[in-house]
């Protein structure tokens, strides 16, 4: 009965972890595949799963039949992929000190699997002791070494792995390199357990090792999933536990037909094996084929889409008017995408002007900035202004922080709506064309400053004569700092973030002189007021404005939405944290991070306006 329970749990736990080592590899493989250490992981998680497929066909094999102790895969071909995957994590000057050793690990576990096919130095076979006990294989006289060796070398991804952590710049990155330090720790353990029982002999069940190993499995595809997820700055969400869920339902649908089978047929269970294990693979590789399909067979029609669009585009010339070449690139766009209407309209001082449209569509009047200005694309512009009525999407051109104009689009004449690939191709269009545009810009700008020099510059005294009676005057508006424009207002809050830790520089800067930052010096009585008390007074005002954007509460891991504007400043400005470690940490792309980071900036310019106005505002000032 002992025996029974013993086979039951073993049979059990190597299927487990033979569909779960099966399918994370594909997993990871499917979500990353351009990734090497999502190849690695995965095959690490392959060769595992034949150590697996080894066990079951063991304990659940046809009775009386000897399978050979070489059938599946030899549970060593795993050890030189988990110690090439630590290497690549370590930090570049590590992972050179370590490149001799990948193929040296790869060339000595070649020569240990072919002394365990063709010789019997190192197993000599299997003797009449059940499968249920490591004593049921007999040692060979170097199955010491070799088992040294399947134990060190797991010891030395550890190691990697933990060294890697060490060097880890975010509390995120560090819980990553911990789960994967878990898992080779759990493969140690099941290599120094199996090596060691083997070679004394001992009667220790082999179900010990293979529930070490199988958590190991899971730790690692977990932690190569979720790391790959963090690089590429995406967030996994609920696509693993529901892909899990699904695999999972799949898995047991199979097993109740082999329960079936095996009742009313005698069908053995081992005989469902390599079903279940094709179902796997086939289930996983569904979505990642059926995209395959589609990208290789509507690839030709968005490659010449976009090459269409970038021939366009390099026609307009910059130093010539811009206006002929986006009626091109606006016709280009609507028979591309069978659009029946469309308009580019670019950014001026009064609002935006529409400089080229297509089909019936004609508007003539000026746009006003807060009706166009926008972050990201909009699906519904009906909803934002009556002038865009009839549009079905429009996209914001944005050169840099500013936003030069936008394009838009009417319904397509089959009815359909934009999908994800030709928003995709929409966004990288007004990329181009915001390119080509900000160029103009700057050519026309830098003709006007060479034929006005002296007219410039003495609009340069009256702007300073201005800015000088304007510290005299409340302001009044949100957005304005020193009689300064939105735009060039938060430009100046901007540059004091970028300089916070320059007590010279912040002296000298046109905020030092706002009436709020009077209230942050900190002077003994007595003593002389300079410059760098004034800096040091204005960066105790910028702190405290950003302040303000800090939600309630302890700040969580990984930081929700609300804490996002606070997180952004405060990590790249306040703490010198680089821009691609906060997109990590905050799970975004560049885009929003981006948009995310220019509202913070205008909230922090308006929190400071708002601050002045109060202080100009006190009794005796």
């Amino acid at each position: 009965m002992a025996m029974d329970l013993l086979s039951t749990v073993t049979a059990i736990t190597s299927f487990a972890g033979l569909v779960v080592s099966l399918w994370l590899g594909l997993y990871i493989v499917t979500r990353s595949p351009r990734s090497r250490l999502s190849w690695l992981a995965s095959g690490t998680l392959w060769a595992l799963a034949g150590y697996f497929l080894n066990n079951l066909t063991y304990v659940q094999g046809p009775p009386g039949s000897r399978l050979p102790w070489w059938w599946g895969w030899s549970v060593a071909l795993a050890v030189p992929l988990w110690f090439h995957l630590s290497v690549s994590l370590l930090p570049p000057e590590s992972a050179r000190r370590q490149r001799w050793a990948v193929p040296l690990v790869y060339f000595l576990t070649l020569n240990w699997v072919a002394m365990e096919a063709f010789t019997p130095w190192v197993v000599q076979g299997l003797t009449t002791e059940p499968s249920l006990f490591s004593s049921a294989q007999r040692p060979g006289p170097l199955y010491p070494l070799f088992a040294l060796y399947l134990t060190a070398v797991p010891l030395w991804s550890t190691y990697n792995i933990a060294l890697a952590r060490r060097s880890a710049r975010s509390d995120v990155m560090r819980d990553q390199f911990g789960l994967l330090a878990w898992a080779a720790a759990l493969a140690v353990f099941a290599a120094a357990y199996s090596g060691l029982a083997v070679w004394l002999g001992w009667d220790a069940p082999i179900v010990v090792s293979s529930l070490a190993l199988a958590a190991g499995v899971a730790l690692l595809g977990y932690a190569v999933a979720r790391y790959n997820a963090l690089v590429e700055a995406r967030s996994l969400g609920v696509d693993l536990p529901y892909t899990a869920l699904a695999m999972g339902l799949v898995v047991i649908a199979y097993l109740l037909a082999a329960w079936v089978s095996n009742a009313l047929f005698g069908v053995p269970f081992v005989a469902f094996v390599f079903v279940i294990m094709l179902a796997v693979v086939t289930h996983s590789l569904y979505d990642h084929g059926r995209s395959f399909l589609d990208r290789l067979f509507y690839r030709k029609r968005q490659q010449q889409m976009r090459a269409d669009l970038r021939h366009v585009i390099s026609r307009i010339q910059p130093q010539a008017d811009v206006r002929e070449g986006l009626q091109s690139v606006m016709e280009t766009l609507c028979q591309a995408f069978h659009a029946e209407q469309g308009w580019v309209a670019l950014r001026g001082s009064r609002g935006y002007s529409v400089v080229a449209q297509y089909g019936p569509v004609t508007l003539s009047e000026r746009i006003p900035k807060k009706k166009l200005d926008m972050q990201e694309i909009s699906l519904r512009p009906e909803e934002v202004a009556e002038q865009l009525a009839g549009m079905a999407v429009v996209v914001p051109l944005h050169a840099g922080s500013k936003q030069v104009g936008a394009i838009a689009l009417g319904p397509r004449r089959d009815g359909l709506r934009y999908g994800e690939d030709e928003l995709q191709l929409l966004e990288e269009c007004a990329d181009a064309v915001a390119r080509v545009v900000q160029t103009a810009n700057l050519l026309l700008h830098s003709m006007l400053q060479i034929e006005g020099l002296l007219r410039q510059a003495r609009g340069r005294d009256e702007q300073l004569q201005e800015r000088m009676r304007s510290v005299l005057v409340p302001q009044r508006t949100p957005l304005s700092l020193l009689g300064l424009g939105e735009d060039e207002s938060v430009a100046l809050v901007e540059d004091a973030l970028r300089r916070l830790y320059d007590y010279s520089y912040l002296g000298q800067h046109d905020l030092s002189r706002l009436r709020a930052a009077e209230h942050h010096l900190q002077i003994d009585e007595g003593a002389f007021v300079t410059h760098i008390d004034r800096g040091k007074a204005l960066q105790r005002l910028v702190l405290s404005a950003l302040d303000k954007l800090e939600p309630h509460g302890k700040r969580p891991s990984p930081p929700s939405r609300e804490w996002w504007q606070h997180v952004i400043l405060h990590d790249c400005y306040v703490l010198g944290t680089p821009n691609r470690d906060v997109m990590s940490l905050l799970y975004v792309g560049e885009g929003t991070f981006n948009r995310a980071r220019r509202r913070a900036l205008r909230a922090v310019t308006r929190a400071l306006a708002e601050m002045e106005r109060q202080a100009q505002d006190l009794p005796g000032d």
